[in-house]
């Protein structure tokens, strides 16, 4: 009986430290969110770009972390080319910052934009960052189903 009790109570400290670990951390919000979905930088000389699907409850946020050695922003909106031809363009941006070399930004997605994520795979995200002048970058996924991952973090 001790046994099976240890063996429970051990399995639910695992489950709530792996709950714990997936927070998207950003000025003084936090949100449950997805391990980081990597995609690759279409520049030679950028590092790649790690995208977030997160949760405020039912609604969806799309969270951008990069590193960078500049002390620069994520700016502006955010394009989410997907494989079946959409565009979401994210325009409503919760909150930005640069912390430890990392540009970190967190967007709002509409509904019928998580709905849209829900259907089919990100192909490619345009963003532009700012440091001494706004530059457009754009980052590729390289085979991920983004699609199962925001599924499976999205079932009720």
């Amino acid at each position: 009986m001790k046994r099976k009790l240890f063996t429970l109570v051990a399995i639910l400290f695992i489950n709530l430290i792996v709950i714990g670990q997936n927070l998207f951390i950003i000025g003084d919000k936090s949100c449950p969110c997805t391990n980081a979905i990597v995609l690759i930088s279409n520049s030679d000389e950028d590092n790649n770009l790690e995208v977030f699907i997160c949760k405020n409850g039912k609604s969806g946020l799309i969270g951008l972390n990069k590193k960078t050695s500049l002390n620069a922003d994520i700016t502006n909106k955010l394009n989410i080319y997907l494989v079946d031809g959409s565009v979401l363009i994210c325009t409503e941006k919760v909150a930005a910052e640069n912390v430890d070399d990392d540009a970190k930004a967190l967007y709002n997605l509409t509904a019928d934009q998580l709905n849209k994520l829900r259907a089919s795979n990100i192909h490619t995200v345009k963003y532009s960052m700012t440091w001494l002048s706004e530059l457009t970058f754009s980052a590729s996924n390289k085979g991920i189903e983004t699609r199962e991952i925001i599924n499976e973090f999205f079932k009720e």
